[in-house]
Parts: C-alpha cells; structure tokens; sequence
C-alpha cells in the first residue's frame, strides 16, 4: 500500500495470536515518510499479518495549538475506532498493541493521540495487551537540544547559522509570551504524562517499554533517557534499555540493525507473555 500523505499512514490485515494486532509508529519532527517506511518495512518482516499506522510529526509541530494538535492525530485515532480497539467485540481476541515512539516529536504526537481518546472515555477490552518502545527520547527540551534537533538533518553551515539565528528570535519570543501568560515550559505536559499509568486506554503499570538510546546521540542525551527510565522504574513500570553507544540521532536501526531489532523481538515476546 503506497503511503498517504496525511499525517497518518495504515496499512495491515489481521493479526495472529503472538503479533501485535496493531503497530503504532510514531515518526520525530519532519521524518520523511519514506524514511519511516524502513520502520515499518522492519516490523512488516517480523511481524507480517500486523497492521500497522505511522504518525508523522511536521517541524513546525512543536508551536501548533493543542487544537491543532489533536487534529492531526484523528486519521490515526479513527483508524483504531474502526479496527474495533475501543470496546470488547464479541468473539474477538483482546488486542495486542505496540507503540514505537521516536524522538521528542514523536512522543508530542503520542501524548496527542493520549489527549484525544481520553476524551472519547474509552473502556478497553478485558485483558489488552499493551507495550511502549522509546527509541532517542525523552529529554526536556532547552535552547541547545531545540536548535540542535531543528538543524541535524541540514546540509551546509550556512543553512545552520542562518535557522539558528531565525529560531533563537522565535524561541525567545516563546518564551516571553509564556513567562507573561504563566504557560509551563514546552514538552512539561508530555514528560509528566508518560508516566502517568493511564496515558493511553490501554496502559497500565504493568505496561513495560523499551528505551533504545546512545550515549554519542548529540540532541538527546543518554542521562536524559536514563533519568527517565529511572522514574519509571520507581513509578513501578517494567523497563528494559539498550544502549548502541556510538550511533547518532534516532539512527540506532540503521546502524545497528540486528541488536535493534532483536531487542525489539525479545521486548515483544516478553511483554506478551501469558
């Protein structure tokens, strides 16, 4: 199935009893879709009767209104209402369902994604299976890793020097209007709210994840990611880590394909186990 190019991408038929019934990717800030698609052409190998919807997150994301937010994020909400995942059906194994989180952008479009079904109230079916895999996230935002994260994929020092400047003024500007208004810092509600047990419908705190980092990645720092997966460790959460060491930015899959994906596998088959 060729990608869409809404924010939302599906694709899948239905799901064996040891798969994922529904694979939930969740791209960072101006992931390309083709680029997501190795994601999703990776899990289609290990799990080939899952379905699976790809969320991507556009670089101007970080400034958009909640409304808007949660806008972007419906074509994927729907997609779940339609596969059935927001009550029992009669006859109908519980889901399964695993989400793959990338970067800060990615979590802002999970927790968007949180926000509105929260609002619909969902009950979940009876024994619903959930797991989080975190892959170069989280960390709170500062001046340094916002500018970092808006310019690693550019080519050429200028491009750089000349976005830096543009984003230092409107960062600036942001935080003035915020300090004024009494706003809480950017990405506050998203790092509090990942540890919350109820995020999504079917989290709880048995809920386990994953988080894949690096200590060389040089937008997300490795302690960021540990300090994280430390407090959900003391907020009960199952966490399990994998360090890759030298691989940048979100680039752990590809430059360490088997230890990535063979972490993810092994993370599967654990958290679903009866």
């Amino acid at each position: 199935m060729d990608p869409d190019p809404s924010p939302a991408h599906f694709a899948g038929d239905a799901a064996s009893n040891d798969e994922p019934t529904v694979i939930l990717i969740f791209g960072w800030l101006g992931a390309k879709m083709p680029t997501l698609r190795k994601y999703s052409d990776a899990y289609r190998k290990l799990y080939p009767s899952s379905a699976q919807i790809v969320i991507q997150a556009d670089s101007l994301r970080y400034w958009k209104l909640g409304s808007a937010r949660d806008r972007a994020v419906l074509p994927a909400v729907q997609t779940l209402k339609e596969m059935g995942l927001f009550s029992a059906t009669l006859g109908s194994p519980p889901p399964r369902i695993l989400f793959h989180v990338m970067s800060n952008g990615g979590v802002m479009s999970l927790c968007d994604m949180a926000t509105v079904l929260r609002k619909l109230k969902i009950q979940p079916a009876p024994g619903s299976k959930c797991a989080i895999v975190f892959d170069s996230t989280p960390t709170p935002t500062t001046y340094t890793i916002t500018i970092r994260a808006f310019t690693a994929g550019m080519r050429g020092w200028l491009r750089k020097l000349l976005t830096a400047g543009a984003l230092t003024v409107v960062l600036f500007l942001t935080f003035v209007i915020r300090t004024i208004l009494r706003r809480p810092r950017p990405f506050t509600r998203e790092l509090t709210g990942l540890n919350d047990p109820a995020l999504l419908p079917w989290t709880s705190k048995a809920t386990p994840r994953l988080y894949l980092y690096s200590t060389a990645d040089a937008i997300v720092p490795a302690s960021a990611v540990e300090e994280h997966a430390a407090h959900a460790r003391m907020a009960g959460f199952p966490v399990e880590m994998v360090n890759f060491g030298r691989s940048a930015h979100v680039s752990h899959a590809r430059d360490y394909p088997e230890k990535y994906w063979d972490a993810v596998g092994a993370f599967w088959a654990e958290a679903t186990k009866a």
